[in-house]
């Protein structure tokens, strides 16, 4: 009976540890260019260079302000785990019809503080600045809210708001603002 209690009692404390840890998270982000376009593109993120990237995929959305919001739910049973995510993105202002395109490849230039690397080879949807050979720089505005619903965890919510300068290149570029994962490689 003395070593009965302590087996139960590691057992117990094992199954706690391999409980599920689902989660949703939900944000939306917004972004306005002025003297730019505010762009969302989705498709697979591939290392063009050494330090250079690319995004193999489609704009979604383009105008003076554009609105995405992106809703990821994670299951997390004890051997696998699924990604769900779903998002949708609104252009307002004056911007240019979206329609289905033809998967091309684009340049991206992360600003200061977005890492790119760790989502090589994954499917992303990024949130960037357009800006064409010749035009002045421009100023963006970006306000992001997230909220974590977690099931065996407190739940977390955080607001950011921020405004940068965008310089003008060499050539038309993507300067991504943001990126996120979408829970799935490439193939």
């Amino acid at each position: 009976m003395k070593r009965l209690i302590p087996t139960l009692a590691i057992a117990a404390a094992l199954a706690t540890g391999v409980h599920a840890q689902d989660s949703k998270t939900t944000t939306r982000t917004q972004v306005k260019a002025d003297d730019a376009k505010a762009i969302t593109a989705t498709g697979c993120l591939v290392a063009a260079a050494p330090g250079a990237f690319a995004l193999r995929g489609a704009i979604t959305a383009r105008g003076e302000e554009v609105t995405t919001k992106t809703r990821t739910e994670t299951e997390v049973d004890r051997d696998e785990s699924r990604t769900r995510t779903e998002s949708r993105t609104k252009a307002d202002g004056d911007h240019d019809r979206v329609g289905h395109a033809d998967v091309v490849v684009y340049d991206l230039t992360p600003r200061q503080g977005v890492n790119l690397a760790p989502h090589v080879g994954q499917q992303v949807q990024v949130t960037a600045i357009k800006l064409d050979r010749g035009e002045d720089d421009a100023e963006v505005k970006i306000k992001e809210d997230t909220r974590v619903e977690n099931q065996n965890a407190p739940d977390g919510r955080s607001k950011t708001e921020s405004k940068i300068k965008v310089e003008r290149g060499d050539g038309p570029r993507l300067n991504v603002i943001s990126v996120k994962p979408l829970g799935q490689s490439c193939s």
